[in-house]
């Protein structure tokens, strides 16, 4: 636990030193910012976050490659994850550590939108339960996207590259659903299955304030199963 915190801790200063981690928090807030502020000077707008928490998850999902795709990808590059992994750390150490310092990084720019949902419960009658669980899964999608783009970032060396993979799997996993309405229609058993992985339709329900255990589990499985990957390819390259 010691050395995941320390990497954890490294990244994360490494985060604030960077000019990426600056235009993406910028690139984040102001799109965030600029639907807010469409959103609350609609005719008859009401004082919810539902169409806001809407269109973060698809800006999370937009950034998220870029936040993960020099995780492992540039130390690869430079030969410092050769050097990292001789020293008495365990691969899923390092994988956890570079996993939850891009997180923490996440959590910041989250942080920062707080103050959408104050202005609303300061000038309407905003209902903050719905809102703290669109926040939640907007959280569950962003731990999800993170340890994808990680899995990604293990892949390969080139950055760019790292961010091809991550974005054409999120693309895949957020048109899923639709793609099948057009194949199958609604009601057919492969809509059915699509809806129950598509990002855009697990996330559907948060965004309406509906907490479902078997959404939770989603997310969830998304982060364990691409974490365990990434492990695995760094356990991979030290038996090479």
């Amino acid at each position: 636990m010691r050395n995941i915190c320390i990497i954890a801790q490294r990244e994360l200063v490494s985060y604030f030193t960077s000019p990426m981690a600056y235009v993406i928090t910028v690139f984040f807030l102001f799109f965030t910012g600029l639907i807010f502020t469409f959103s609350i000077y609609q005719p008859g707008a009401q004082a919810e976050m539902r169409g806001l928490l809407g269109s973060m998850v698809f800006l999370t999902l937009m950034v998220a490659p870029f936040v993960t795709m020099s995780l492992l990808a540039q130390e690869r590059a430079t030969g410092t994850l050769e050097l990292l992994l001789t020293k008495p750390v365990r691969d899923v150490e390092v994988v956890l550590g570079k996993y939850f310092g891009a997180l923490a990084f996440y959590v910041s720019m989250l942080v920062l939108t707080l103050p959408y949902p104050l202005i609303l419960s300061k000038y309407g009658d905003l209902d903050w339960g719905p809102t703290w669980v669109g926040y939640f899964g907007l959280l569950l999608a962003a731990a999800a996207f993170l340890a994808i783009g990680v899995f990604a970032s293990s892949l390969t060396r080139s950055q760019m590259a790292s961010a091809g993979i991550c974005l054409g799997v999120f693309l895949f996993i957020w048109l899923i659903g639709w793609v099948s309405y057009l194949v199958g229609g609604e009601g057919s058993t492969l809509a059915d299955i699509a809806k129950n992985i598509s990002v855009f339709e697990v996330f559907g329900d948060f965004e309406k304030g509906i907490l479902d255990s078997k959404n939770v589990v989603y997310f969830l499985s998304l982060c364990i199963v691409s974490l365990f990957l990434a492990v695995r390819v760094l356990e991979m390259r030290r038996q090479v």
